[in-house]
């Protein structure tokens, strides 16, 4: 399992109260910490290898604002158990409690071997992967499609919205026939030395091509591996849900880029936006405000 480095500062309140957190899940666990502690996107988490009578395991400590410590998104690595045929970690041990007006929530999962394909969500070089490594993705993703969920991780009506307030068209997006996607689907969370998908909190019902679309967008910083990726999940991506993924993630990425995240990215994102708006927005789809 693995988390990506944040930039907060190392005595931030904020990360003294997730070291005290972790440091009680070791305890509550019968837990030893193997190597340092690393802190999650925006320090919303906190992770570390750990070891338990010679066997090493990943502890995972998240916390929220008791009013959201709820839902699909806070018991998404215990409601991936139900996944088969997928390369992921297993869930072993819950423990929970809170602590004023937080919740935290501590995760106990296997330790996946291998490693990250890359230290960050977003692809800076190209990872030296082999054709069985992208069978296995595809296989791994077909699998995960197959999967029985009501879990509902994306909004339509959000979507809608935000694909309106960037681009300036409408589409209409029918979740009727969304299939279960990983949802955060990016090359820190994927592994490689063997193959396997880590991070399933935010996992449920997206449009079919979802996942690839995640990819992609967090590849165009190399644009042969955007390119494979656009190749090997032709099909999804082309088709409706899947362009409505694609410009759905664009607004994901455009929004982190404002905010100061991956801002090197954004000449590549707009000039994918320009390929989907000006050649594979279906008929019909535009609204009355947008230009050719």
């Amino acid at each position: 399992m693995t988390t990506v480095e944040t930039t907060a500062a190392p005595g931030s309140a904020l990360r003294v109260a997730l070291r005290t957190a972790h440091s009680r899940s070791l305890a509550d666990l019968g837990l030893n910490a193997i190597g340092r502690a690393r802190f999650g996107w925006r320090d919303r988490s906190i992770g570390s290898v750990v070891e338990r009578a010679g066997a090493r395991y990943w502890l995972r400590v998240v916390w929220s604002a008791r009013d959201r410590a709820r839902g699909s998104w806070w018991t998404g690595n215990r409601d991936a158990s139900q996944i088969d045929g997928v390369a992921k970690p297993r869930l072993l041990a819950v423990r929970a409690w809170e602590e004023g007006p937080l919740v935290y929530r501590a995760e106990l999962m296997t330790l996946l071997p291998g490693r990250a394909c890359a230290t960050d969500a977003v692809l800076a070089g190209a990872p030296a992967l082999d054709e069985s490594w992208w069978g296995e993705l595809e296989r791994n993703l077909e699998a995960l499609s197959d999967a029985r969920t009501d879990r509902m991780v994306l909004d339509p009506e959000i979507m809608r919205r935000r694909i309106s307030v960037f681009f300036g068209i409408e589409m209409d997006i029918d979740s009727d026939d969304w299939v279960p996607s990983h949802g955060d689907l990016h090359w820190n969370n994927i592994h490689r030395d063997p193959f396997a998908i880590a991070d399933w909190e935010a996992w449920g019902l997206a449009p079919r091509g979802y996942d690839a679309a995640f990819l992609l967008g967090h590849s165009l910083a190399v644009p042969h591996v955007a390119d494979q990726i656009a190749r090997r999940f032709r099909r999804d991506l082309e088709s409706e849900g899947g362009i409505v993924s694609q410009l759905y993630v664009m607004t994901k990425l455009l929004t982190r880029a404002d905010a100061g995240e991956h801002e090197h990215l954004v000449p590549a994102l707009h000039r994918h936006v320009g390929r989907l708006l000006g050649t594979r927005v279906p008929p019909g789809r535009r609204s009355s405000s947008s230009t050719t």
